[in-house]
């Protein structure tokens, strides 16, 4: 007589494979959605810098310079909407700020990122705020701190 032997998983063991498949989705998935904010908001400090890199030119052309000098900014060039964020220089002051337009992982939409030129030291003061119980500044470049 000929038995055949059954090929083939256990019930157990294609459970056992579905659970471990389980616990590793569910370490990725909280550092995915981590790395993804912190992308996202990577965003607006870098449009900051080169906000600063044209005041700085101006600095070097001119010398010493009001804040009203903004006005030489072409608004246009320098204001908008991102997907992320929204962009906004007043053309009064040496102050360029991004505040964030959607929720983004954590970070609320109320999060503003900015940056003020002070005439008097010709050096720039940046900010970095949210008002929610997420530690914003921790999703902040180290580079514009």
């Amino acid at each position: 007589m000929l038995f055949l032997k059954k090929q083939g998983f256990t019930l157990i063991e294609l459970m056992v494979v579905i659970v471990i498949i389980g616990v590793l989705a569910s370490l990725a998935i909280p550092r995915f959605t981590e790395a993804s904010a912190k992308a996202k908001v990577a965003e607006a400090p870098r449009v900051i810098a080169s906000f600063e890199s044209a005041w700085l030119a101006l600095v070097a052309e001119q010398g010493t310079i009001t804040t009203t000098d903004g006005l030489i900014f072409d608004n246009a060039a320098v204001n908008g909407e991102s997907k992320w964020w929204t962009y906004n220089t007043p053309t009064t002051s040496g102050t360029y700020s991004a505040s964030a337009a959607a929720q983004m992982g954590k970070i609320p939409a109320n999060a503003t990122i900015g940056v003020t030129y002070s005439t008097e030291s010709n050096s720039f003061a940046h900010t970095a705020v949210a008002t929610a119980t997420t530690s914003f500044k921790k999703y902040i470049p180290n580079f514009f701190r």
